[in-house]
């Protein structure tokens, strides 16, 4: 009943922090708060000084220029631009994502500023001067769209939506414990109709479970991963677990030379062959190798109208 209770609480402690990313996007949010979400979205770190201070630092660098309305209003402007309080347009953070992703075929979870400073570098050589307005609008219409403007459209990805990802990290029954955090991006673009909600290369997270060591009589160890959620294109949280037709999915595409551990069949980094190591009687699954996940729920966000 301890050990229970113990992963209950492990499990919520998880989930709310997952529920919180760097850039939270929720507009009931007290002001300082928004100020270190912005901050965390553009630097990865939070500014020192006053309140005042850090939004005329923000908006100089955002903006350009310093506004002169209230300090409230002005967190409120820049976080629904930053977010996209507007579904009819794309968000400073959707566009970015979406740059980074035509010009490199995959998502960083690195600060705004530095993925922009490293896009720059990839297209012009050099990184250009100005606000980052007006360097993502550039980069933008670098990336195939002209007029600086990406259509997007307000869907809803269905539950039991079947996504492969790609583990990031190596996890071993010698070095993982429970509790430690499990990183993983989809392995391929995902689309609802012509809408592309999930790019390839887009973060996940999760957590192990358990970790169970190898035992007498040759009883081999085992890896139990919970997968929490995989940002959307615009940011949103997609749920995703692995459910039957996550595991009929990677039971097809593997066939009989697939690697089970914990529930889960692994796929290998490259191929369908040695997903997962099992050397005696301990567990490793490389970082690159692959399985499935499926969404939990409904999810509704704003994604990309592809031609």
């Amino acid at each position: 009943m301890k050990k229970q209770l113990a992963s209950a609480v492990l499990a919520m402690i998880f989930s709310m922090n997952a529920a919180m990313p760097v850039f939270a996007g929720d507009a009931a949010l007290p002001a300082a708060e928004k100020v270190t979400a912005m901050e965390q979205m553009l630097y990865g770190t939070n500014q020192s000084g006053s309140l005042i201070d850090r939004m005329d630092s923000l908006e100089d660098d955002v903006y350009g220029t310093i506004t002169t309305n209230g300090v409230l209003e002005r967190i409120n402007n820049m976080y629904d631009y930053l977010d996209g309080d507007d579904k009819s347009e794309a968000s400073f953070k959707t566009r970015l994502n979406v740059v980074e992703w035509k010009f490199s075929d995959t998502l960083s979870n690195e600060p705004a500023k530095t993925r922009i400073e490293k896009l720059e570098k990839f297209v012009n050589g050099s990184a250009v001067g100005g606000s980052l307005s007006d360097r993502l609008d550039e980069l933008t219409k670098l990336a195939s769209y002209k007029d600086g403007k990406i259509p997007v459209q307000t869907v809803s990805l269905p539950k039991d939506n079947v996504i492969k990802i790609e583990f990031l990290d190596q996890l071993s029954t010698k070095q993982s414990r429970a509790g430690d955090v499990v990183n993983f991006k989809a392995a391929d673009n995902l689309y609802v109709n012509d809408v592309m909600v999930l790019p390839k290369g887009a973060r996940g997270t999760g957590f192990i479970k358990k970790v169970v060591q190898p035992g007498i009589f040759g009883k081999d160890g085992r890896i139990d991963i919970n997968f929490t959620s995989i940002n959307a294109v615009d940011g949103t949280q997609i749920p995703v677990t692995v459910g039957e037709l996550s595991k009929q999915k990677a039971s097809s595409v593997a066939g009989a030379g697939a690697a089970t551990i914990g529930g889960l069949v692994i796929l290998g980094p490259v191929g369908i062959v040695g997903g997962a190591f099992v050397k005696g009687a301990s567990v490793t699954i490389p970082a690159g190798s692959c399985t499935y996940v499926q969404t939990a729920a409904d999810t509704t966000m704003q994604g990309i109208v592809t031609e």
